[in-house]
């Protein structure tokens, strides 16, 4: 088994703060993984504004990262779904660093898995057997907050860099498919009620996520309970209170780290993407702050 890393396209320079670049995959060997490095910098007035999280992290400014071919689609998650993606899949989160200080660039690691590991020669991404496989991302710098004073930097003057990696499998392979991941649905809850979701049936789930999510907030907050039925609840895998699931997952996965640099003034939050019991270690300053988690089950730091 040989295999190798390789770039194929390092730094591409865009001065759009919203587009929807295709990239072609114009290799012929089987692809246990790609990469998107996606670098942008923050505004020079960046952590001024009253806010609890200045500039946005880069996963919230990416709307999708997708691998198609034509009308198939292969792969497709926005940003924060396939960070957090590749961390279950690995068990350690990809490569990051959230910046906040004035000019300071950010940048963002979007792995893309195919297998059941990074040496999976059975589960892989085989580019002959499509007619044009494509790598599609769209990002819009003004996602979350505005561009300038507390969010990103105008690309116009300080260009948008994306690198794109792949991990070939030159010798070895044995391709029998390749693993699909997809957003099956995203909504805005009206008020409180019971959503159901009809998942696809097309072909077997290997692994399922829910993602609830507020701002400023704590990740039961919106989600009370969680149910998986099948056949009219002739099999239920899944019944749990939000938090006992929540709590359940410590023991399912590993502790994963993350890495940033917030530029704050007092009382301000940000979030550390820890999750739950989440704790961590924050050292150094520029002045005499005392930074803290904020309780045991927060998913915030203020300082």
């Amino acid at each position: 088994m040989k295999i190798r890393d390789t770039c194929l396209d390092h730094r591409h320079r865009f001065t759009q703060n919203a587009l929807t670049w295709t990239f072609p995959i114009n290799i012929v060997d089987p692809v246990t993984e790609f990469k998107v490095h996606f670098r942008a910098k923050c505004n020079a007035t960046a952590g001024d504004a009253p806010h609890w999280y200045y500039p946005p992290p880069v996963p919230y400014l990416i709307k999708e990262i997708a691998v198609i071919d034509g009308s198939e689609v292969i792969y497709a998650l926005n940003g924060a779904e396939a960070w957090a993606m590749s961390g279950f899949d690995l068990g350690y989160l990809p490569m990051h660093r959230h910046h906040e200080y004035p000019d300071a660039t950010s940048h963002w690691c979007f792995p893309i898995h195919f297998g059941r590991d990074l040496t999976d020669p059975e589960w892989i991404f085989d580019p002959k057997k499509f007619r044009n496989p494509q790598l599609r991302i769209t990002w819009d710098l003004a996602a979350v907050i505005p561009i300038g004073h507390g969010g990103m930097k105008s690309a116009v003057d300080a260009p948008i860099e994306i690198s794109v990696w792949a991990k070939i499998m030159e010798e070895g392979a044995r391709p029998r498919g390749y693993l699909m991941t997809k957003q099956v649905k995203e909504y805005t809850p009206a008020g409180a009620g019971d959503e159901v979701t009809w998942l696809p049936v097309d072909f077997p789930i290997r692994k399922l996520m829910v993602r609830s999510y507020v701002e400023n907030g704590q990740m039961g907050e919106s989600t009370e309970h969680i149910k998986i039925s099948q056949d009219q609840d002739k099999w239920i895998p899944v019944d749990l209170a939000a938090d006992d699931f929540i709590r359940l997952m410590i023991n399912w996965f590993p502790e994963m780290e993350t890495a940033g640099d917030p530029y704050m003034s007092h009382h301000e939050y940000r979030e550390h993407f820890g999750g739950w019991l989440g704790h961590g270690l924050i050292c150094s300053g520029t002045t005499s702050l005392i930074v803290a988690l904020r309780g045991w089950t927060s998913n915030m730091f203020r300082a």
